[in-house]
């Protein structure tokens, strides 16, 4: 992103158009601006981010510097370019695509151990606490004008940071449903206690009863409720077409699962 000034929001997006500029290293920036904002969190919010946060947000900022200044890696896209002849708006293009992509997948990672990289929603936060603007529209107004700024370097460039902020979220989404994707189902059947047990024995999976009444027939149902991870689904639908070919299953899919056999509350 950095050789074709995408500017996706965030401190990384601001020290890019530093960078381009000036020349100023952008995970020495990065690295700088967040120490400055843990600083602020800890003097107005009265709360610190936590050592993962810190480490995140060193570790990037280090390797940043690494790969861009130490091996020029930010010079392997264009000189690739320079051979095949592309065009320099297709090339921007990928180039917000894939790095949209490659940083969601990073920041995935780092919001599934329970941590951040530090930048613009410590901002955000400090706004909520001084002008009690919501954590939300207060990272979008941040965002959006980091990401406007980038117009200086070329009226276009926006429209290409847009496109990498939305394909970021989508794969951070994407990493954490992966990891920690789980479906709540939805059973009923005649043969509920059967489908329990089966429940209990083949997938080691709690159950709760709901009570139900067909507004058809006006008698009462026992619905099972179930929490499953996404690859344990195929084997609750064996059970139940052994049990009961006739049953009524729906699968709903869950933002998060946090108990026995799942997630720690933290």
């Amino acid at each position: 992103m950095i050789p074709y000034n995408i500017i996706a929001g965030g401190v990384s997006g601001l020290a890019i158009i530093f960078n381009h500029f000036f020349g100023w290293w952008v995970g020495l920036q990065m690295l700088i601006y967040n120490l400055i904002l843990f600083y602020l969190s800890f003097k107005l919010l009265g709360t610190g981010l936590g050592v993962k946060s810190v480490y995140s947000a060193i570790l990037l900022s280090l390797f940043t510097d690494l790969l861009q200044q130490g091996f020029n890696m930010d010079q392997l896209i264009p000189n690739l370019i320079e051979k095949s002849g592309s065009s320099s708006i297709e090339i921007t293009l990928l180039s917000a695509f894939y790095g949209g992509l490659i940083t969601g997948f990073g920041m995935g990672l780092v919001i599934w151990k329970g941590s951040t990289t530090g930048g613009t929603d410590i901002i955000a936060m400090i706004l909520n606490k001084v002008f009690s603007i919501s954590v939300g529209t207060g990272l979008m107004i941040t965002d959006t004008i980091i990401t406007a700024s980038s117009i200086f370097i070329n009226p276009l460039l926006p429209m290409y940071g847009v496109m990498a902020i939305f394909i970021t979220a989508r794969t951070i989404d994407g990493v954490l449903e992966g990891f920690e994707s789980t479906r709540t189902i939805l059973v009923i059947s005649d043969h509920y206690e059967d489908i329990k047990n089966d429940i209990f024995n083949v997938l080691d999976r709690g159950v709760t009863y709901l009570k139900g009444v067909g507004s058809f027939s006006g008698q009462d149902k026992i619905v099972l409720m179930v929490v499953l991870s996404r690859n344990e689904i195929g084997t609750l639908k064996k059970i139940i077409d052994n049990r009961d070919k006739e049953a009524f299953m729906v699968v709903l899919p869950n933002a998060e699962a946090i108990g026995y056999g799942f997630k720690k509350i933290s």
